[in-house]
């Protein structure tokens, strides 16, 4: 439309930052689930100095332990962890940093919903490079079924047995996934706990968190 304007070069540009500027956009209905979104999680994110946005309530403590045993306390580093799937969505959250400036990292499960979120944020005007840099996915399904893939298994075996899971011990592997993921709110502290204390074990957690972590050191 422009090539015949003397002014084409400049237009052009003009045209360019409006594209960048709207991508800051964040309509009427998303804000108010914004807003809802942060009185449950406290407005605290808002201040801090990077976003890890992952999936469920498991995730964020796991990844909390893993953090703190490869040394690097994501509290005391301005990191704020948010499990989006229970406050709202990963692809708002991603569009939220984005207008506020804050560099962000997110780890998805590798099913479909994962997958699904991923597309989700890159039809939000992230471009290929950006969303392969920040976004990681899990090779396996989902979490339990990723620990259990890692080798993880006699650990999280013995801290079902100590939550009183009947036979825990002798568990196939299949059915140790199942019992895991109807106990989510319990195994994962439990776990978190083991990791955060022993280097050895974090370091044979998943390694899209750790790779996350890795990248939140020197993120912007």
């Amino acid at each position: 439309m422009c090539r015949a304007d003397e002014n084409q070069d400049e237009l052009e540009s003009l045209i360019v930052q409006l594209k960048d500027r709207s991508t800051l956009f964040i309509d009427d209905r998303e804000l108010q689930s914004l807003e809802t979104s942060a009185r449950r999680m406290r407005g605290e994110i808002f201040f801090a100095e990077r976003w890890l946005i992952v999936e469920g309530q498991s995730d964020y403590l796991i990844v909390y332990g893993i953090a703190f045993a490869l040394g690097y306390d994501l509290d005391r580093h301005g990191v704020a962890v948010i499990d989006a799937q229970n406050n709202g969505s990963p692809a708002m959250f991603a569009v939220l940093a984005r207008a506020l400036n804050i560099p962000w990292l997110a780890v998805f499960d590798g099913d479909q919903a994962g997958q699904t979120y991923k597309r989700q944020i890159a039809e939000r005007g992230f471009n290929a490079d950006e969303i392969n840099y920040r976004i990681h996915l899990h090779s396996e399904n989902d979490l339990e079924t990723q620990l259990v893939a890692d080798g993880l298994n006699t650990e999280l075996r013995a801290i079902l047995e100590t939550l009183g899971e009947r036979n825990a011990d002798s568990l196939n592997d299949k059915d140790l996934i199942e019992r895991l993921q109807n106990s989510k709110t319990r195994y994962a502290p439990a776990l978190a706990e083991q990791l955060r204390s022993n280097v050895d074990l974090a370091q044979r957690s998943p390694e899209a968190f750790r790779n996350a972590i890795g990248k939140l050191r020197g993120l912007e």
